[in-house]
């Protein structure tokens, strides 16, 4: 007779820093129930996010596959509702009850179609967060099936950092910065004063901001922080109580990152390290062997991958990117990844760990040494020395996009959206002729 597969519980945030963990050192976070996630598993450091915005990270999440390819290249934009989802395929394939409670977020589809749904969530995580963990920890409290369940948690935070440059400006609903600045972090050593990254739009949010207003936004962005893992402790300290603490793998990541003054950026959509590098800690069923941190390169599009393994179920339909965890999870030595890929409407990345490219439609080209420049401050695409990697990390990409199998309606489905759909329909469009470009050898050329 088979062995019963574990349990699953995904508890995942919004909009989280990756260094913005105490147990890694961050000297204004405390994040203690992140930290005992750090000291029961293993902390992958160098884990990316398929895309650093919040509806195609998730999508991608929950399919497998690329934004290219579920077609979700943009928020608001639907998804390929042709391809299944987690909480259907391990229904279908695993015998699991499935189960969510929080954020979703992932559009044209509704989380009861592949969940039964504890909880909704709100639209602001510090309104929200609490009953979202509460229903979790109740979830696995009172329990009393032997049916292996996937319990997925979605809190909204720290996506509340939003609220600090909305879009009519200010720095946050308290506005208290004055009275705290003993307290507030200094800016990112990699703070650019003229904004050059900044759009026309969050330039009018943010742009005549002070050091003050930075400081007190990255301040904000930590408190947030902290009021995620509070909730993520509620659902770990309910599972390890409860009689599921052996035999639950437990997943935790973000979706993306944030900005939070790097480079003069606030929020998401860009492929620096900041926005794109997102914490991800896995801890299998019956605990780790303390904690460790893997190097490696991981992709978000491993989750799906690692779940499907210890469920038992085959892997998700043509999720051909992702790779399960389990071997490095198990201290096995095993042929990995050597580069790591990020794409968005705007632009795309590549990364063979130590240097990276970003490349862009109309902009030139930027490639940094993450070894020697961890903040990404001297680009090295233009500089004679460093062709060669260049060159392989173009033709990397190329491949990259190359072997993607575009979704069909990309684009076609945004017009009628949101009042946004036909601007949003016509990015799509320009995005879609620009990557067939990259796969055909054009494109690249700045």
């Amino acid at each position: 007779m088979p062995a019963r597969p574990p349990n699953i519980l995904f508890l995942h945030v919004d909009q989280m820093h990756a260094e913005a963990v105490s147990a890694y050192g961050s000297p204004y976070c405390s994040t203690p129930a992140i930290d005992r996630l750090a000291a029961d598993g293993v902390s992958f450091r160098r884990a990316y996010a398929a895309q650093p915005v919040c509806c195609p990270a998730r999508s991608s999440w929950f399919t497998g596959r690329t934004p290219l390819e579920h077609g979700v290249l943009m928020n608001a934009v639907p998804i390929d509702p042709a391809l299944p989802d987690l909480g259907q395929w391990l229904r279908r394939h695993g015998g699991y009850e499935t189960v969510y409670a929080g954020k979703w977020h992932i559009p044209g589809r509704a989380v009861t179609d592949s969940f039964d749904l504890l909880h909704p969530g709100t639209g602001m995580g510090e309104i929200g967060d609490g009953d979202v963990g509460r229903a979790a920890a109740a979830f696995l409290s009172r329990r009393t099936s032997d049916q292996p369940f996937f319990l997925s948690v979605g809190f909204l935070n720290p996506h509340d950092c939003c609220y600090s440059c909305g879009a009519n400006g200010g720095v946050g609903k308290f506005g208290f910065a004055p009275e705290i600045a003993d307290e507030l972090p200094p800016l990112p050593k990699n703070f650019d004063p003229a904004l050059p990254w900044l759009s026309r739009e969050q330039r009018s949010r943010v742009g005549d901001w002070t050091e003050l207003d930075w400081r007190y936004y990255i301040y904000s962005c930590y408190r947030q922080t902290e009021m995620a893992d509070a909730h993520v402790g509620l659902v770990y300290d309910a599972l390890r109580r409860s009689r599921f603490a052996d035999d639950t793998l437990v997943v935790f990541a973000a979706d993306h990152g944030e900005g939070m003054g790097h480079h003069g950026r606030i929020l998401k959509n860009f492929l620096e390290e900041e926005s794109w590098r997102v914490p991800t800690i896995v801890v299998p069923p019956g605990g780790g062997h303390g904690r460790r941190e893997e190097k490696k390169l991981v992709s978000s599009l491993d989750l799906p991958a690692t779940i499907c393994d210890y469920a038992g179920a085959p892997s998700l339909p043509d999720a051909d990117v992702g790779r399960s965890l389990r071997p490095l999870l198990e201290g096995k030595e095993v042929a990995w990844r050597t580069h790591v890929f990020g794409e968005t409407e705007h632009s795309c990345s590549v990364s063979d760990g130590r240097f990276k490219a970003i490349f862009y439609p109309r902009t030139p080209t930027r490639m940094f040494d993450l070894t020697a420049d961890p903040l990404e401050m001297r680009n090295l695409a233009a500089e004679p020395a460093h062709q060669a990697t260049r060159a392989a990390l173009t033709e990397k990409l190329r491949e990259y996009v190359g072997a993607r199998r575009i979704y069909a309606r990309l684009g076609q489905d945004a017009e009628g959206a949101d009042r946004g759909g036909a601007n949003r329909a016509r990015t799509l469009h320009a995005a879609r002729a620009w990557y067939e470009g990259i796969a055909a050898g054009e494109g690249l050329s700045a």
